[in-house]
């Protein structure tokens, strides 16, 4: 912090001695926290998603409060892609979920982004601003981390999810394995037969009652 600071006053005294230009204290002091919030967040986002190991947590595990987990996932067949998302909070409470199909095009990432883009969208617009978007396809998580691009249609997916991150107060992408992700997959595979999307709000669709259950934590 302290050398973002001394940066501060370098570029206020240069304003100075070569543009005759003031700045307000107050001013710079709040553009220079800010500039450092803004570092540490991007830090938290460009972290790599974790590579599962047998020693790894195996169940899906809640977010840190006040944030909310948004899990996503997609299911694929030989013409329809199921797409599946899920919020909940801190104790594992289901506070949205929905689910949707759409004609198939593309390779499961394809699929896969469009499942990621379909949850951003539906909690960016029920209001949840402060999220852990959580996947099990790793190489999806390393293009939303933007650690990598592909020269295909997903990523113009990609860069969609990209575009509206920053609308959030709080976006962290985050890879889990299959086991940590029940819930949004069962969705996505029930939501291949479905002609519209579907939003339960504080709810869920009933044959995922279940994994809801086994995946809250224990008091």
């Amino acid at each position: 912090m302290a050398m973002m600071f001394i940066w501060q006053l370098w570029n206020l005294r240069n304003l100075w001695v070569f543009e005759k230009k003031k700045v307000e204290p107050v001013l710079a002091c709040n553009r220079t926290i800010n500039l450092l919030v803004e570092f540490e967040l991007a830090g938290e986002r460009e972290e790599p998603p974790p590579k599962p190991e047998a020693h790894e947590i195996q169940t899906w595990q809640p977010p840190h409060s006040p944030l909310f987990k948004v899990n996503v996932d997609a299911a694929v067949t030989g013409s329809k892609f199921g797409l599946g998302m899920v919020v909940r909070d801190e104790v594992g409470d289901v506070l949205m979920s929905a689910g949707s199909s759409c004609q198939a095009e593309g390779d499961p990432l394809h699929a896969e982004a469009k499942a990621m883009f379909f949850g951003f969208k539906y909690a960016f617009d029920v209001g949840f601003r402060s999220i852990v978007m959580e996947s099990d396809c790793a190489n999806l998580v390393q293009l939303a981390m933007g650690k990598t691009r592909v020269r295909t249609r997903t990523q113009v997916i990609v860069d969609d999810i990209l575009a509206l991150a920053p609308n959030f107060e709080y976006c962290l992408f985050v890879f889990a394995i299959r086991s940590c992700n029940r819930v949004a997959h069962s969705i996505a595979k029930s939501s291949l037969t479905l002609e519209e999307v579907v939003v339960w709000m504080e709810d869920h669709p009933l044959d995922v009652l279940p994994l809801v259950l086994a995946d809250k934590p224990f008091e």
